[in-house]
């Protein structure tokens, strides 16, 4: 019948030409007909849904289809979790070296923070143009006290320092102010972490130290150590040289009284003159083994003339110092009355140098004139102004050399 092709007046026409079906039976005899059928007297019973067990089946399989593959999925996940959970209680817990290694990546990560910092703060003082001074200035004692020390370096050698203390520290040690050299290292010497500063540990003195008037007295122990060789008995000498600023002399005696004889004199010993750092003495630059820089003097070699000072810081003295001037840079000395005038024969471009070989350059030539009890200006600089320096007016004289952080056991 599908292939056949029908329309509503095909259809309609067939129907019209079918017979008309009637039943003439009587009702009471179809009625008995129907009584008499054992179909329909046989006892009623529900058909069986045969399809039910199929369909709840597929149901169930389908059910079981979607949740087992999640199921098993969150198993595997819970299963690593506490596999990985086990293993780092297991590793942290049962071995040392897991802990250590941990414990070492958290160090690690704090130097390496604790390094962007410093290299951020290293940079913004490079922006600043700031550079680390070699020398003290009036402006840096403003409420403060000026405390010079001799510490005994590498090299066999004194090492002049300055410690720049609050007055605020200084009225609650000392309860007054501007206490003397005297009083400064009766307080501080035994105090001084001289190894924390990358010094040999040299104070106090052997001995005592006393006081009359303007004279210091420095009574000796026997083997004291100070004369056990020419060296020693320098960085003793030039030490004290170093430390008691505002003494005219340095009196030596034996604890009898009478005065001490070194061995390397051969003779009873004569009271050492003072200058408070009018020594007449040229500054190189000398570096600890720890590679901290200083300006210090060739083993406290007085120079003739300030001049000769000046043109000798060009030239290298011996292993253990280098010169801070530059051989290449040429300058003439002109000295009056009240000042001491430095012509560079070239326009000197200090930005042209490294920040720090610079600074050591200029301040330098500045404590070297103050040995001299000079003042210097510069002519021929590039910059007008640099590091806290006016090249259009004589420059500051230094106080002191070498400022350190007073740092107490």
């Amino acid at each position: 019948m599908t292939h056949k092709n029908w329309n509503d007046n095909k259809i309609e026409k067939l129907l019209g030409d079918m017979p008309d079906v009637s039943d003439n039976r009587p009702m009471s005899e179809i009625l008995a007909r129907l009584k008499a059928d054992e179909r329909l007297n046989a006892p009623r019973r529900e058909k069986s849904k045969k399809w039910m067990p199929a369909l709840v089946a597929v149901a169930a399989l389908l059910v079981i289809g979607l949740l087992v593959p999640s199921m098993l999925g969150q198993n595997e996940v819970s299963m690593k979790d506490q596999s990985a959970e086990s293993k780092m209680m297991s590793e942290d817990s049962g071995s040392p070296a897991r802990g250590a290694k941990l414990e070492n990546e958290s160090i690690t990560e704090e130097k390496t923070e604790m390094g962007t910092m410093d290299r951020s703060s290293t940079m913004m003082a490079s922006e600043t143009g700031e550079t680390h001074h070699f020398a003290v200035y009036s402006e840096d004692v403003i409420d403060s006290t000026l405390f010079h020390l001799g510490l005994a370096g590498d090299q066999a050698l004194s090492i002049p320092v300055t410690f720049i203390i609050p007055n605020s520290q200084i009225e609650e040690d000392f309860g007054f102010l501007k206490p003397t050299s005297y009083d400064l290292y009766e307080k501080y010497a035994d105090r001084i972490d001289e190894s924390a500063l990358g010094f040999q540990e040299y104070h106090p003195y052997k001995g005592d130290i006393t006081v009359d008037n303007l004279l210091i007295i420095h009574q000796l122990p026997k083997d004291h150590g100070y004369d056990i060789a020419s060296a020693s008995m320098e960085v003793y000498l030039n030490s004290l040289q170093d430390t008691f600023y505002g003494y005219q002399e340095v009196r030596f005696e034996n604890e009898d009284g009478t005065a001490t004889m070194f061995s390397e004199a051969g003779q009873p010993s004569t009271p050492m003159i003072l200058k408070s750092g009018r020594t007449h003495i040229n500054y190189y630059m000398f570096e600890q083994q720890d590679g901290q820089q200083f300006l210090s003097s060739n083993f406290s070699q007085p120079q003739p003339s300030l001049t000769e000072a000046l043109q000798q810081m060009k030239v290298k003295p011996n292993d253990v110092f280098q010169p801070v001037i530059p051989s290449t840079i040429d300058f003439e000395v002109e000295i009056n009355d009240k000042l001491t005038t430095v012509k560079f024969a070239k326009p000197l471009d200090l930005d042209a140098m490294e920040p720090e070989k610079a600074m050591q350059m200029v301040e330098g030539m500045l404590l070297t004139a103050a040995s001299f009890g000079e003042q210097l200006q510069f002519e021929g600089v590039v910059q007008e102004e640099w590091n806290g320096f006016n090249f259009n007016q004589p420059l500051p004289v230094p106080l002191g050399s070498n400022p350190l952080e007073l740092s107490l056991k």
